[in-house]
């Protein structure tokens, strides 16, 4: 310990980056707790919080980067990291490991035989029978969750048999995918760190049970950590990789099956681009063609394959959740400082702007005039810009209320500010799917563990997690933002800038969330699974390759 006090007083980059660091955290720390209702005093309550903070958050943060290196170097040399490191040696680990995770998992799914099964899941499966199938969900998945529930009506006699497919087959790939991670990184993270992730994987109930869930986030959570990790990998030796056809190709296909389990996966594709164009500049026709075709498959997909199977578009309104919530918000707050005529134009866009509430968009959202918006987006685009400009404070706290939980690790869960279950357990009720217009499907649980049942649904639903103490923090979203803006800066200072593809990947999907109209667990699930490589970037072995192509940079 007292090496590290002797690193830090004679390091002065560390205080420099310890004070940066102290005040964004201490700073976002203050304005979320102000947010939540926890200091009311306005600004001097938030400045006062964030006084107290700082040197919280400035002494951890410079103990970190003084420390990090020093205890993953005796981690590496004690006999735990021996034996660990032995276990988890070689392909048999990842056998092993798959079939750990898959058997410590499949109690929780006969406790929720035959899986957790939302509104959404009825919507697409009623789409899926009609044959009227819709783009607001992703329709790859809309197809084989609709496949596995006919296919078990039709074998087994039942649709619940035919979710119960689904569940197996979804926790099979997600098994195989987390315990595939664990052993790839073998070469990079210590036994120990691997160990405790293949624990966390296997162990912890919000894996267990999202692992059934029928929502199209599980298996994109799944290939958003495949893709992560290869993004690792290429930065780490771009040589191997670009030449490489076989790494090439498997990272094509993993970006376009990303982007066909969730509509927003394009837009971080897009935006990785220029990253994967720097780091491929050496090889810079296979660096295009990588980038490329993705792109245009996503083009055939989207463009003539929808149009064979007469997919219909999506809602406008999913992707104006924050705009919606920010002009609803200023018309009650501060309708007074608008003219007459503003208001009646937002009321044709948005005729429920009254049942605004703060941390769910959805009230507001159902009631969006899609057509209007369709007829004429500018208008929409120019009303927004122009009450903006008269209320500026609560479109600030209209976007940053929303969003919360993405960024403020304290965030208390399941949230009393919004009606949906933060973790959902049980499966939608037979009042929320005779709500649904037209024939739908009901699904039964049928609990083989009853008793196991319970404890699943406190550990999720209930949210008993919150009273575990650092335990806890596993569960929010935001304690993951933290680790990413840290891992960058540490990484930064440790001058290992190649990191910066897969950083950059995690933070786009984070911004991505930051535009959702609500914060659930699944939104922010691809983050959570992806700590085993965030903690690679941040504690991983550092070994003359990476030395050789930081050179190059």
């Amino acid at each position: 310990m007292m090496e590290i006090v002797d690193v830090i007083k004679k390091n002065k980059t560390i205080w420099l980056l310890g004070i940066f660091m102290g005040i964004f955290f201490s700073g976002l720390n203050a304005l979320g707790r102000y947010l939540n209702g926890a200091v009311s005093e306005g600004l001097p309550g938030i400045l006062t919080t964030f006084v107290i903070w700082l040197p919280v958050a400035f002494g951890v943060s410079t103990l970190l980067l003084a420390g990090i290196r020093r205890g993953t170097d005796w981690i590496s040399a004690t006999r735990l990291e021996k034996k660990c490191g032995q276990i988890l040696t070689g392909k048999r680990s990842f056998w092993i490991g798959w079939g750990c995770i898959f058997l410590l998992w499949l109690p929780a799914l006969l406790a929720s035989w035959p899986g957790v099964y939302v509104i959404d899941n009825a919507f697409q499966f009623q789409w899926f029978q009609e044959g009227n199938i819709s783009a607001h969900h992703p329709i790859l998945h809309t197809y084989l969750l609709g496949f596995c529930m006919e296919a078990g009506k039709k074998i087994f006699g039942s649709y619940e048999a035919g979710l119960g497919v689904y569940s197996v087959g979804q926790i099979l790939i997600l098994s195989g995918l987390f315990s595939y991670t664990v052993y790839a990184l073998g070469s990079r993270l210590a036994g120990i760190f691997r160990m405790a992730c293949l624990l966390l994987y296997a162990c912890m109930p919000y894996h267990a049970v999202s692992s059934f869930t029928a929502t199209k986030d599980i298996l994109f959570s799944g290939l958003f950590l495949i893709l992560v990790l290869k993004s690792y990998e290429l930065a780490m030796d771009t040589d191997t990789f670009f030449s490489s056809k076989k790494k090439i190709m498997q990272y094509i296909v993993i970006v376009f099956l990303s982007c066909c389990f969730r509509n927003t996966g394009i837009y971080v594709f897009l935006c990785m681009i220029p990253f994967l164009m720097f780091l491929g500049r050496r090889y810079w026709k296979r660096a295009l063609l990588l980038v490329m075709v993705p792109v245009l498959l996503w083009g055939v997909y989207t463009g003539p394959f929808y149009q064979a199977l007469d997919i219909e578009k999506g809602s406008s309104g999913e992707i104006l959740s924050v705009p919606m919530q920010q002009i609803s918000r200023a018309i009650l707050e501060e309708g007074d400082k608008l003219d007459e005529e503003l208001k009646e134009e937002a009321e044709i866009y948005i005729p429920g702007y009254a049942s605004y509430a703060p941390r769910v968009a959805d009230p507001v959202k159902d009631t969006f005039n899609n057509q209007a918006f369709e007829e004429d987006p500018v208008g929409f685009v120019s009303l927004w810009a122009k009450i903006g400009l008269s209320c500026p404070a609560s479109y600030v706290k209209a976007f940053l209320e929303l969003n919360l939980g993405f960024w403020w690790p304290a965030m208390d869960f399941p949230d009393p500010g919004t009606y949906l279950a933060f973790i959902p357990y049980r499966n939608a009720d037979t009042e929320q799917v005779g709500e649904i217009p037209g024939e739908t499907v009901y699904i039964e649980r049928q609990s083989l563990l009853p008793a196991l049942e319970g404890f699943y649904q406190d550990y999720t639903e209930e949210g008993k997690f919150e009273q575990i103490p650092v335990i806890s923090w596993l569960y929010s979203p935001g304690v993951y933002f933290w680790i990413i803006c840290f891992g960058i800066i540490y990484c930064l200072y440790k001058k290992r800038f190649l990191t910066i593809l897969p950083w950059a990947v995690l933070l786009l999907l984070w911004l991505t969330l930051m535009v959702s109209p609500v914060v659930v667990f699944r939104y922010a699930y691809p983050l959570v699974v992806s700590l085993p490589v965030m903690l690679a970037m941040i504690m991983g072995k550092y070994g003359e390759m990476e030395k050789k192509n930081e050179k190059t940079v």
